[in-house]
């Protein structure tokens, strides 16, 4: 599987190194865009520092570029809000910086078997977004 990884503050890259799977590293997101397009990766792995609000639109545009791909979003102690809007925008899950090392192989296994990446927290927080949103075209 080709892994694409976002990253400007270089935290992700010493998790990866010796992944068996092949895997680019870009801190420029105009590059990075331009490869997803390119290269159409299983997974792209975003840190979300690189766009900070912008996440959600920027993971729009990647989807765009390479539809097939999983996003999965790499941050510190995000807020649900942030993260269910990344997931409505097409990201396929959330990792939290601070136990990614302890969870990325589990976590690039589960996305390359088709799996989401989300705690049962914030799965409950996207389900309450899908109803607020559904409930408001049900009122047109």
């Amino acid at each position: 599987m080709k892994i694409h990884v976002i990253d400007n503050a270089g935290q992700i890259e010493p998790l990866l190194l010796m992944a068996e799977a092949e895997v680019a590293f870009y801190i420029d997101e105009i590059r990075a865009l331009n490869a997803a397009d390119q290269d159409k990766p299983g997974l792209i792995l975003l840190n979300y520092a690189l766009r900070g609000a912008d996440t959600a639109e920027y993971t729009g545009l990647l989807l765009n570029a390479s539809p097939a791909s999983n996003i999965i979003i790499i941050g510190d102690d995000l807020p649900s809000g942030i993260v269910v809007n990344c997931v409505m925008a097409g990201a396929k899950g959330y990792q939290n910086s601070a136990s990614l090392a302890v969870y990325i192989n589990r976590m690039i296994r589960a996305v390359a078997a088709g799996e989401a990446w989300l705690s049962r927290k914030l799965v409950a927080s996207l389900l309450d977004a899908v109803h607020k949103n559904y409930a408001g075209q049900d009122a047109l």
